[in-house]
């Protein structure tokens, strides 16, 4: 599963075919991009939870891609909430941003 977070127009994307041609498409070189496994999943919660990520208007840090592979699709939706969760507690837009799926 791909997901795009995008902060200045807030909205989460959730690519559940990593093959999407929208997904090719839209990653630019430089873009953030944290790959999310049982093996990072703790670390990758914690950076969050500790506001590691920044995001601003600038392009660098706009936006961020998360590459999740986790056990079943519902640990990776349950993922993009609790992620979700903790940024809406630093950037409020993207607290109420909607999600959704493209496909």
């Amino acid at each position: 599963m791909q997901v795009y977070i995008n902060y200045p127009n807030p909205h989460i994307t959730v690519h559940n075919d990593s093959s999407c041609q929208q997904i090719h498409m839209h990653q630019k070189s430089g873009q953030r991009i944290l790959k999310v496994n049982l093996s990072t999943l703790k670390s990758v919660l914690s950076q969050f939870a500790n506001d590691a990520y920044d995001f601003k208007s600038e392009a660098q840090l706009n936006d961020l891609w998360l590459d999740i592979s986790l056990s079943t699709h519902e640990q990776e939706i349950g993922f993009v909430h609790i992620v979700q969760a903790l940024l809406g507690q630093r950037y409020k837009p993207l607290g109420y941003a909607p999600i959704s799926e493209h496909c």
